[in-house]
């Protein structure tokens, strides 16, 4: 067998068994916050998700995580997210904390990730009013 082939096979095993590179997704959920848009958002959560937004708290699936957290947007439309702290990124997961600003109020938002095989997946998120 050619070196070249018995090299190529060798690099094709070591990718193969890896460990890529897992990160919290934070541009994708500082977008999706931006824009409002709670499918992506709900999307890089868990099966069940345990949510705590104002009066609803709860653990829901992502359909009825993704009802509420319009609901919120729809009466919180237009503000801008930004991370304030990012936790250190763990086998066991990753804190985070946030600030949504719209015009009248601002709101601390809080995410609890967990690694999982492939993805940083959050488990939690929170939503409250800042206190003035």
């Amino acid at each position: 067998m050619p070196m070249k082939t018995i090299i190529f096979i060798l690099s094709a095993v070591a990718l193969l068994f890896s460990d890529p590179i897992i990160e919290v997704p934070y541009s994708r959920i500082e977008n999706a916050f931006n824009s409002n848009d709670a499918a992506v958002i709900v999307s890089i959560g868990k099966e069940k998700i345990l949510l705590k937004i104002m009066d609803k708290e709860g653990g829901y699936n992502h359909t009825q995580a993704e009802l509420i957290l319009k609901d919120f947007f729809t009466k919180n439309a237009n503000g801008q997210f930004s991370f304030t702290f990012k936790g250190q990124e763990s086998e066991d997961g990753v804190f985070c904390m946030g600030l949504y600003v719209t015009k009248s109020e601002k709101y601390k938002i809080s995410f609890q990730f967990k690694k999982m095989k492939t993805s940083y997946q959050f488990e939690s998120l929170t939503i409250v009013l800042e206190k003035k």
